[in-house]
């Protein structure tokens, strides 16, 4: 239904190994080589085979292996859970090229060489999920989540391989989402739209974190310095502007009905499905003034993250409204 966890769990792989192929060299931690490193190319290279190797079978095994297998096929699936999963398939991909690149910028590779390779890398694994997908009977070969994927990773590369840095980031904010408890009783069955809720997002934090769509928003965050150096020259170097997108209500990937015991409930007419627009400020952490390098590092690892700002949102319907914090 969701695979946003699967990628995650991807990334999360690759940089464990990677920093542990890190604090195993001589050099410092976050100390790149100025010229070609052999040595710390090949590290790179096992990592990244082992870690892709690793990850492949273990979605297979943990994921794919318990549904009903099919010839490949595709599958059409715009609009589902109002295009959130398409957003996070773009996110996921521009995290994994950044994390990639990192990696073989430390090798010494020149930084045009590093986006190729960071590139054809997130390529190589994201088109492997949706192969698995393309034989398993729930899903499909999805050409949607192919271009979303494909213009995450061209997003990092593309500036990096043009500008040498990041102008244009992709973020993620999440705020949990409270459901409502009270009954619905039909035919003397009662649920809740909690109770459908912890049925598709899981009833934990970090479960929710990946899974409830409700809670998440992809962002878009443009550095005015970089971007606009003359007509801005006075921004402070770490001001972003950020355009976010969102979606509420959601209890399924199409519409918001549930069974229990063969009675269908469905949700009041105040719980409407509905698309989010947001603008605001953002702040690029890799920009601030910060000299210590274990901060530096930190803030590095943070920027995914937009930071809580003022917001005006936009939605679908038709109700615009401003937030004093939003994340």
């Amino acid at each position: 239904m969701q695979r946003l966890p699967l990628l995650f769990f991807i990334f999360t792989l690759i940089c464990g190994n990677i920093t542990h192929a890190q604090s195993i060299n001589e050099r410092p931690f976050f100390q790149s080589s100025d010229t070609l490193n052999n040595k710390r190319l090949l590290a790179i290279g096992i990592v990244g085979a082992t870690s892709y190797t690793a990850s492949m079978i273990t979605l297979n095994e943990f994921w794919y292996k318990g549904f009903e297998k099919e010839p490949f096929h595709t599958f059409n699936d715009w609009g589902e859970w109002e295009n959130m999963d398409k957003y996070g398939h773009a996110f996921s991909a521009y995290i994994q090229s950044k994390l990639f690149f990192d990696a073989v910028r430390w090798t010494g590779l020149s930084r045009k060489k590093s986006a190729l390779a960071s590139f054809a890398f997130s390529t190589l694994a994201q088109t492997s999920i949706e192969f698995l997908d393309s034989r398993s009977a729930r899903w499909g070969w999805s050409w949607y989540d192919v271009a979303f994927n494909t213009g995450g990773s061209l997003l990092f590369c593309g500036q990096e391989f043009l500008w040498g840095e990041q102008k244009l980031r992709m973020k993620f904010s999440y705020t949990p989402t409270a459901y409502s408890r009270s009954p619905i009783i039909n035919n003397g069955i009662t649920s809740s739209i909690e109770d459908r809720a912890n049925e598709s997002f899981g009833d934990g934090f970090l479960e929710q974190l990946v899974k409830d769509y409700n809670g998440q928003t992809i962002w878009l965050s443009l550095n005015l310095k970089s971007t606009f150096a003359q007509s801005v020259s006075n921004f402070p170097a770490w001001l972003n502007i950020a355009v976010g997108y969102g979606a509420q209500d959601m209890l399924g990937a199409f519409g918001n009905g549930w069974t229990r015991s063969n009675v269908t409930f469905r949700p009041g007419e105040d719980f409407v499905r509905h698309k989010q627009l947001f603008i605001s400020f953002d702040i690029d952490l890799e920009k601030l003034p910060i000299k210590n390098k274990a901060i530096r590092g930190l803030c590095k690892f943070l920027n995914i993250i937009k930071i809580p700002s003022p917001t005006m949102e936009f939605n679908s319907r038709g109700e615009p409204m401003f937030h004093w914090l939003y994340f």
